[in-house]
């Protein structure tokens, strides 16, 4: 083959290999310290394969978003001490909206609140309304002769 020849059958090697080259993907594995959030509904059953968006606390667009795994859980790597937002949601209304702490020593900070913590608002609410009309009956029991 002449020297010509040799450089011709190179670029055209060089030249359709280039787009091969572009379509490649590297990768690289390495353990870290992730935050886990695992949710469940209230019979126990896993929040799974649902929705989900984790923001940096001020920031509009999400840090990350996907779906819970199979066990309702979401895995996120905090890249630094900040406050996040995870939101969860399902196609049928059900979900959570939390905010986590995530420390300089990559520790994080969040625990889940005790279901009596949840649902006071609902509890006090429903007892003031059943005290009003409790006051009014008997007010007006004791008004009528």
């Amino acid at each position: 083959m002449t020297p010509a020849g040799a450089r011709g059958l190179m670029t055209t090697l060089a030249v359709l290999a280039f787009p091969a080259v572009g379509h490649d993907l590297q990768h690289t594995a390495a353990p870290a310290q992730a935050l886990v959030i695992q949710m469940h509904y209230a019979d126990g059953s896993p929040f799974a394969f649902e929705s989900y968006e984790v923001y940096r606390d001020g920031e509009k667009v999400p840090q990350q978003v996907g779906r819970t795994d199979k066990a309702g859980r979401i895995a996120f790597l905090p890249d630094g001490p900040a406050t996040w937002r995870v939101k969860a949601f399902s196609e049928d209304g059900h979900g959570l909206d939390m905010r986590v702490e995530s420390g300089a020593g990559g520790t994080v900070e969040a625990a889940d609140r005790p279901l009596f913590d949840r649902f006071t608002g609902i509890v006090v609410g429903v007892a003031v309304i059943l005290g009003l009309f409790g006051a009014l009956r008997l007010f007006y029991s004791r008004r009528t002769p």
